[in-house]
């Protein structure tokens, strides 16, 4: 993910000094007035997952290592002024995700297929959040946004029968998070193009345990939130 945030931050750096400096240039002056504004985004995401362990009693830990590939995201905007420092800002869109899970057991007792996997998860999601905006400095005006979102993972397999058993890692279908992002929105002669970090941390446990409730797989497993960090290009 380094080299995506080494990029975020000199493309920001580049254009922050190439129209938010310029004193004899100032755009769209009128443009924070409006009270509703529409627009897209575009992003990449690195989303991993934070697990929760019961105790084993043979004393060794159980760890499910939860490997973040890097995916991306697409969605649109509505964005409504309530005053000069802070708006109501809905962002629903879909994330493309991808995790590499590997279970802790050996080759020599269990397939490969079976100890590594690729699991996907493509959530439609619906964030609702309260942007809270600093003053205009000529071109650039830094923000922070807090959110809930309401995420629904449609390749989740929580119905599926089968499971880690058969190779079928199961999520469930319904994700909550709270989210939060800091950016900064820059006014260029004909648009605002908003680059920003997202961080997502979901409230609810989204593993779906294996029907055996002494699976090897989900045994000693209490909890699976999804954790990740999104960094997002948006276009007003």
């Amino acid at each position: 993910m380094k080299p995506y945030l080494t990029l975020f931050f000199i493309l920001f750096s580049t254009l922050y000094s190439t129209y938010g400096q310029d004193q004899n240039l100032e755009n769209l002056k009128t443009d924070d007035k409006k009270r509703l504004r529409f627009g897209y985004y575009l992003g990449v995401n690195s989303v991993g997952a934070k697990m929760k362990y019961l105790p084993n009693p043979d004393g060794n830990p159980f760890r499910i290592s939860v490997k973040p590939k890097l995916s991306f995201d697409v969605g649109l905007l509505a964005d409504f002024r309530l005053n000069e420092f802070l708006n109501i800002r809905f962002h629903p869109g879909v994330a493309f995700v991808e995790r590499e899970i590997r279970f802790p057991f050996s080759e020599e007792t269990i397939s490969k297929p079976l100890i590594e996997r690729i699991v996907k998860s493509n959530y439609v999601r619906f964030p609702l959040g309260i942007k809270l905006n600093t003053r205009r400095i000529r071109n650039a005006r830094p923000f922070l946004m807090g959110s809930m979102s309401y995420n629904i993972n449609i390749t989740s397999e929580e119905t599926n029968p089968e499971d880690n058993n058969s190779g079928t890692f199961r999520m469930k279908r319904n994700m909550y998070a709270w989210e939060f992002a800091i950016g900064t929105d820059i006014y260029l002669p004909y648009f605002k193009f908003t680059p920003s970090i997202h961080g997502i941390f979901a409230l609810n446990n989204e593993i779906v345990h294996d029907k055996d409730v002494n699976s090897p797989f989900t045994r000693y497993v209490d909890s699976m939130k999804s954790r990740g960090v999104f960094v997002r290009f948006t276009f007003e």
